[in-house]
């Protein structure tokens, strides 16, 4: 059968499967006729959030939805309450990556019919516990029946006074960073109870410390040479340097994914700076730097998650 050869630079036949693509190309396929966005839009499917810029100058509101499903993201044994708490963090994990202050949150959930009402009850505290701890509103939603429980999480957020933080700020001699450390969320329980960084973001974007961001959802393997590209420089990264869960590997720090961790760029006359004058508890970590002479991905056969190719565990 003949292939229909698209912009999207790779080849499809009717016959062609979801898991032919990596989720990026799906995305990619996806928009591909949505035409040009409007003036005020400045970011969108290639960013962790849609950015609008408003009349009023450097107000900017920052829009995340994010889908948290049974068997994907959670198994069926997973208390209810950090199910709901996990749900409303992963959109919230993007909104702290551009350094913004969330407002307002919308919730679909599906649900069966045969689900017992406490649990859901149960599930939704674990949503209200959270955003009232971060000062976010749940203002409605939607409900409907799935033979699989799943939340899809709506943010509306807003950088007010200073400028989000895109992926595309990184440039030749940036220091790289991250906070926190990296590997094993999954198996030890840490992606249903971090928490997203969003004071550390907003200092990061209000400070103009960071150059570029973004969270660590699909592992650094996967999500740095998204930056990379992005900001169209390449990366040298120090192996040793990679802040490692304890009793996990680097292996597991590059490929786990859901570590919800920021990973940012910062200009090299800052760098000591920054080190110095960091307020927060969770640690920061030089990793590498962004050069010109570098690499745009992992030269080690390292690779991150992709919800359309293998699953957790099989790398």
């Amino acid at each position: 059968m003949q292939s229909k050869k698209t912009n999207t630079s790779f080849s499809l036949t009717s016959e062609s499967l979801v898991s032919d693509l990596s989720e990026e190309q799906l995305i990619s396929l996806l928009v591909e006729g949505w035409g040009k966005s409007k003036r005020e839009v400045i970011a969108s499917t290639a960013e962790d959030c849609a950015v609008i810029q408003t009349e009023k100058k450097e107000l900017y509101y920052l829009f995340k939805m994010d889908a948290t499903v049974e068997n994907v993201h959670f198994d069926p044994s997973t208390p209810p309450e950090w199910i709901g708490r996990k749900a409303l963090a992963r959109a919230l994990s993007d909104i702290a990556s551009m350094g913004g202050e969330p407002l307002y949150a919308l919730i679909c959930l599906g649900v069966n019919r045969t689900e017992k009402v406490e649990k859901i009850k149960q599930l939704y505290k674990g949503l209200t516990d959270l955003a009232r701890a971060i000062g976010t509103d749940l203002i409605g939603g939607e409900t409907t029946e799935s033979n699989q429980l799943f939340l899809v999480v709506t943010v509306w957020g807003k950088t007010d006074g200073y400028k989000p933080i895109l992926r595309s700020g990184a440039e030749d001699g940036d220091a790289l960073f991250v906070t926190g450390v990296l590997g094993g969320s999954y198996d030890s329980g840490h992606h249903l109870l971090f928490i997203p960084r969003i004071k550390e973001g907003q200092w990061l974007a209000k400070g103009q410390w960071a150059k570029a961001m973004m969270d660590l959802s699909d592992g650094l393997a996967t999500d740095l040479p998204r930056m990379a590209k992005a900001s169209n420089i390449g990366f040298e990264i120090d192996y040793e340097a990679i802040p490692v869960r304890k009793n996990y590997g680097l292996h597991n720090a590059l490929t786990d994914g859901e570590d919800y961790e920021l990973l940012f760029s910062v200009a090299k006359e800052k760098e000591i700076n920054l080190i110095k004058n960091w307020p927060f508890e969770v640690p920061i970590k030089k990793i590498g730097t962004f050069s010109k002479n570098g690499k745009m991905e992992f030269q080690d056969g390292y690779r991150g998650f992709d919800h359309f190719q293998k699953s957790r565990g099989d790398y």
